[in-house]
Order: structure tokens, then C-alpha cells, then sequence
């Protein structure tokens, strides 16, 4: 036994000491972590202070967890169905300007960061198992004027990560995935040997998709606790484990859009227009619809050979361009658009039907921004905003 925990203690050490040096040079920037059988790992730095972790190991589920715990109104509009990199910087710029509460926030951050810290010691300890190999290390410095992560009080989380893990290992439960599913293998074994309060809550979450961390939380338990309470039933294979994907239940994200919708209005400047030029009817209403529901001011041109004209007149924040129209073909429009110097860096949105990689590839050539595939829907219109930084 001794010598299993040793093993993890050249993992966990190695990592101890990256971080240490980290927060000694008081170093902005990236700690990026990899090894032969994990993902990358991202750790994020201001001024040597821990304020962010990213890896795709279940970054929705992650991040829907700590909403639960935290916010759980915002769940009911499936905000957590977006990246989790997508919701760290909107609810960053919510706490910027003062339209989400720091305190809040910061807490859902910490929750996020433990969890991920937590699952890069077991990986990297089963993958130096296996392999015999460390993990790898880099950093990649920034300025901090270009960094845009808040500064927040994190102190203590890895050393708090790092007892959890002690605690986890030391529990014998080092090959036990809190990101794994819980499978009923044998309902009346279960019934039987179970007390009847965890054979109900078992019978209710044990379906398949939820975690051990979800159900731990949905079950309003820490999570080892409750992992050592079910521990016996793996073991006579009452239950068993399966790997899940980071998915985020229909019930989560059936009215994404909404909060999308509030908190875009929140942030907007109320002068902020968009313009999308199409010679549709049917397509300008279902667009006026999106966009002015987020909070933007909303202007169609629908005749091609007065665009130019119009564009100088509006001054729109973002352009949204059909890319079959008659006369000219949008991507004649953008390269237009693009040679008046007061729209050389305005976002430009090539709407079309085809969504190949050659038609992607040849709006990029004439300068689009983005493209967005039709039909038109709220989804594909807010992520296009929301990967230009107007959301």
C-alpha cells in the first residue's frame, strides 16, 4: 500500500513545485500540462494568483455542477449548455460591469478550478501508473493588460485540492472516476444488501448519464462520503461504472437562448446596430427577431446596389451578409465593404446555405469574420456574436 502512494507523490510534488514557482514570480500567464494519455490541461495565472483551469474532461458538466450549488435560476435557461471557456469570460464581463455579484462568482470559479485540479493529480497518477512517465510542463507569460481573467480570492485552493486527493487516495479509491456514471447492474442485489435510503436515491440517479459527482451533489453529499457508501456494491458488482460524455441533460438546455438574451441586454451599449443585408423578407423578420431580442438595434438592406451608401449611414457594430443575392454575390459585397477604411475592422458575418469548408474558405479570403449556415436560429446567430466579443 505504501508503495502505490508513493507513486502519485512524484506526480502530485512535480505539480506542487510548477505551481509554487508560478506563484513566486508572481507570473501571469499559462501553465499548460500534458502527458502520452491525457488531455491537455490549462492552469491560468495572474500575478502568480491561481484564477482559472480548463481542460475538456467534462467542462460542461463542471461548470453545470457549480451553477447548481451557486445560481441554480440560471440553469433553468440552459446557460451551462455553452462552453466552458464561453461562460467564464460572459460572466466575467457581467462582474466587470457590475451585473453579477463577485462573491457569487468567484465561488463558482473556485468550485470549477478544485474539480479540475482534483482530476489532473488522479489522471496524471494512473497515467505515470501505466506509462512510467511525469507529466509535461510549459508556461507561456502574458501581459497582464492583455489577460482576461479576474484577480480573485482563490488562495489555499491547491493545497486544498491536493488534501482532497491525499484524502481520495488514501481511502484506497485512486482508480475511481468522480466523472464516471453509475450503472445498476443487479436492481434486487442492490435492494437487498442496500439501506432503503440508498437504494432510493440510487434507483432515482443511477440512470446511466449521471456522474458520481452529480448524483453526490444531487444527493446533497460530499462526494468521498458517498463514494465509500456505494464502494461495496461495486465490489459485488451490485453496480458498476461506464465513462460518459460531457453532456448537459435536454432539461438544462431547452431555452438556452433566453439567458443568452438577458445577459447580452445587460452589456449592450443601447446604440449598438447591427445590419444584415438580404433581399428576403421571410430572412430579415427572423433575424430582426434574434437580434433585437439580444439587445441590439436592427437595420435590413435589402437592396444590394445600395449597400455601401446605407453602411456609411448606419455605422453598425457587425454586418451580416447573405451570400446569394441578385446582382452582386456577397462575397463581392465584403470585399467592397472591406475597402472603406471606416469598415476594415468591422465584424462581417457571411450568411449562407451550403456551410462547405470552400465556401468558409473563400469568405475568409474576402474578409469575412464569421459564417453563419441557414436556416437563420437564435444558436448559430448568438455564438456568431458571441465569438466576436459582442455578447
Amino acid at each position: 500500500m505504501r508503495a502505490e502512494v508513493a507513486i502519485p507523490n512524484v506526480i502530485v510534488s512535480e505539480l506542487d513545485k510548477k505551481i509554487q514557482f508560478v506563484k513566486q514570480k508572481h507570473l501571469t500567464g499559462i501553465l499548460a500540462i500534458e502527458s502520452d494519455m491525457i488531455h491537455q490541461w490549462r492552469l491560468y495565472f495572474l500575478a502568480g494568483q491561481l484564477v482559472w483551469a480548463n481542460t475538456r474532461t467534462h467542462a460542461k458538466r463542471r461548470w453545470c455542477r457549480q451553477l447548481l450549488q451557486h445560481r441554480p435560476e440560471l440553469l433553468k435557461n440552459g446557460l451551462s449548455a455553452y462552453p466552458a471557456d464561453w461562460t467564464y469570460s460572459r460572466l466575467a464581463r457581467l462582474v466587470i460591469c457590475k451585473k453579477f455579484n463577485r462573491q457569487v462568482f468567484s465561488h463558482i470559479v473556485s468550485g470549477c478550478i478544485s474539480e479540475a485540479l482534483f482530476d489532473l493529480q488522479q489522471q496524471g497518477t494512473l497515467s505515470f501508473q501505466q506509462t512510467g512517465k511525469g507529466l509535461k510542463y510549459r508556461i507561456k507569460s502574458q501581459k497582464a493588460c492583455d489577460f482576461s481573467y479576474i484577480n480573485l480570492q482563490t488562495i489555499g485552493i491547491w493545497a486544498q485540492a491536493k488534501h482532497r486527493w491525499h484524502q481520495w487516495e488514501e481511502a484506497g479509491l485512486t482508480a475511481i472516476g468522480p466523472n464516471d456514471a453509475l450503472v445498476i447492474q443487479d436492481l434486487a442485489s442492490l435492494e437487498d444488501l442496500a439501506s432503503p435510503r440508498l437504494f432510493k436515491l440510487l434507483s432515482a440517479l443511477a440512470n446511466r448519464q449521471q456522474t458520481l459527482r452529480d448524483i453526490a451533489l444531487k444527493a446533497n453529499q460530499p462526494l468521498q462520503p458517498f463514494v465509500m457508501s456505494i464502494l461495496p456494491h461495486i465490489h459485488n458488482q451490485s453496480l458498476r461504472l461506464k465513462s460518459v460524455e460531457d453532456k448537459i441533460p435536454r432539461s438544462v438546455i431547452a431555452h438556452q437562448e433566453d439567458v443568452v438574451f438577458k445577459i447580452a441586454q445587460a452589456i449592450i451599449p443601447k446604440d449598438a446596430r447591427i445590419v444584415y443585408v438580404d433581399d428576403s423578407l421571410a430572412n430579415s423578420q427572423t433575424m430582426a427577431t434574434i437580434v433585437e431580442a439580444a439587445g441590439f438595434r436592427y437595420s435590413n438592406i435589402s437592396d444590394p446596389l445600395e449597400v455601401l451608401k446605407q453602411l456609411v449611414k448606419l455605422k453598425p457594430k457587425v454586418i451580416f451578409l447573405q451570400l446569394t443575392m441578385p446582382v452582386v454575390n456577397g462575397y463581392e459585397l465584403c470585399a467592397q465593404i472591406r475597402r472603406i477604411s471606416g469598415f476594415k475592422d468591422t465584424p462581417i458575418v457571411m450568411v449562407g446555405s451550403e456551410n462547405s469548408l470552400a465556401e468558409r474558405m473563400r469568405a475568409k479570403m474576402v474578409g469575412a469574420s464569421e459564417f453563419v449556415s441557414k436556416p437563420i436560429k437564435p444558436k448559430n446567430v448568438l455564438k456568431s456574436l458571441i465569438e466576436l466579443n459582442m455578447i
